[in-house]
């Protein structure tokens, strides 16, 4: 049978244990759902910046090739050779100033079809040293087929589209630099003339790519509208024959997707650029889950050690309210054993203390009682003298004396009174 205190201690710790744990689960779900929206927020974020230095990035670009576009076409007042040469003699300064204020440039050209005239190239600029821009001579288009956009990109994809196009990386012809370039066609009475364009240095792009970092080992890449792998800074791409894939599961998906790569488990989240290429940015789930898992451990510390300093304080306390039930306890078995002095010391003004002063009282009460009953049980009524029974109780004390070592002074006398 357990005590009052013990099962008052096991019912307080499980109550504490029980509120304890519940708190600490809701602790935990709480900081791992606010850590997760933080990993989102933060992913996001670092997404849409870095889309928005690409984009801003790119379509300076673009609105230098569409800037060069309409002053070109504006400047077209006919398509023979003589107006041809003219013509490119007059925006060929306008060029070369317009593509000093755009970061990256490597290359720039304005390149007239063979089909309007064989004399009349156009030009072509270049800058690979990063200092000043220096002519080149033109691609021989003539020994390509303008038609077929498998090859000769820059050229053949805007002629069969009409439309200013960004194109994925490639490596330019002659120089065997890997660029991306805007084209833009260029008409005249609706007429194709030819294309211009600005081809601009891949590392250029690879270098904002690169300085997209979060946590541990996160960083971006870069997929074309076809799910290619066109930047990643962890494998050399341009070395490739076969551009890799990337994720089915971040495959078209603008948001955030999961995916396992080389046994991790990633979170990733991919956002369109303006030139169709797409940034994504990875990082791997478990350094997502380091930080709350570490103020989970923390959190399970905490509530550990306030738990057990409720548990001993909750102890002693309830130690310190059931002892006056104790000394109750232990009085009460002396009385049972004849020991009729035995009190209580415990003025409380609590049900323990009501009760305790009642039983010292039915305690007193008891103790006269029973001294009433050994006077009438030990005494002649008539004389008020000893009678057999006293006898016998001190002849017991007697033998006890006479037991111990020592001398021994007693006398007995025995009269009838009668």
């Amino acid at each position: 049978m357990h005590s009052i205190r013990t099962k008052i201690t096991l019912i307080t710790v499980c109550a504490i244990l029980v509120v304890t744990v519940a708190a600490m689960v809701s602790g935990i779900i709480a900081i791992r759902r606010v850590e997760e929206n933080s990993a989102d927020q933060i992913l996001t974020l670092h997404c849409e910046s870095g889309e928005k230095n690409l984009d801003h990035y790119f379509d300076s670009v673009e609105q230098s090739v569409a800037m060069l576009s309409a002053y070109v076409e504006s400047d077209l007042d006919g398509i023979d050779d003589a107006h041809l040469q003219a013509h490119l003699d007059r925006v060929g300064e306008i060029f070369g100033k317009l593509v000093q204020k755009t970061v990256g440039v490597c290359t720039y050209y304005y390149r007239i079809d063979p089909e309007i005239t064989s004399e009349v190239k156009g030009f072509w600029f270049i800058n690979l040293d990063g200092k000043d821009f220096v002519e080149h001579e033109p691609t021989d288009i003539t020994q390509y087929d303008t038609n077929d956009t498998s090859r000769l990109v820059w050229f053949t994809v805007p002629k069969a589209t009409g439309e200013g196009i960004w194109l994925p990386p490639y490596i330019t012809d002659n120089l065997d630099v890997r660029v991306i370039s805007y084209n833009a066609p260029v008409y005249y009475d609706g007429v194709f003339v030819g294309v211009i364009g600005i081809e601009i240095d891949y590392t250029t792009m690879a270098e904002q790519v690169n300085n997209i970092t979060l946590y541990d080992s996160g960083y971006a890449f870069v997929s074309d509208s076809d799910g290619n792998v066109v930047y990643h800074p962890h494998m050399d791409v341009t070395t490739m024959e076969e551009k890799p894939k990337i994720p089915d599961e971040l495959y078209g998906a603008e948001g955030f997707a999961r995916y396992t790569y080389d046994g991790v488990k990633k979170q990733a989240i991919s956002m369109p650029l303006d030139n169709g290429m797409y940034l994504n940015i990875t990082v791997p789930v478990n350094e997502i889950n380091a930080v709350w898992q570490e103020w989970t451990v923390e959190l399970i510390l905490i509530f550990t050690a306030m738990t057990v300093i409720f548990v001993i304080v909750i102890m002693r306390f309830i130690g310190h309210i059931t002892q006056p039930l104790r000394n109750l306890t232990e009085v009460a078995e002396k009385i049972n054993e004849g020991k009729y002095e035995s009190n209580i010391e415990y003025n409380g003004k609590d049900e323990v203390g009501v009760l305790t002063r009642t039983f010292n009282k039915l305690t007193e009460h008891l103790k006269s009682y029973i001294g009433d009953l050994n006077d009438l049980a030990y005494a002649d009524a008539l004389t008020a003298l000893h009678n057999k029974g006293a006898f016998d109780i001190c002849v017991q004390g007697i033998q006890i004396k006479i037991a111990e070592p020592g001398p021994l002074e007693f006398a007995v006398c025995i009269f009838d009174c009668n």
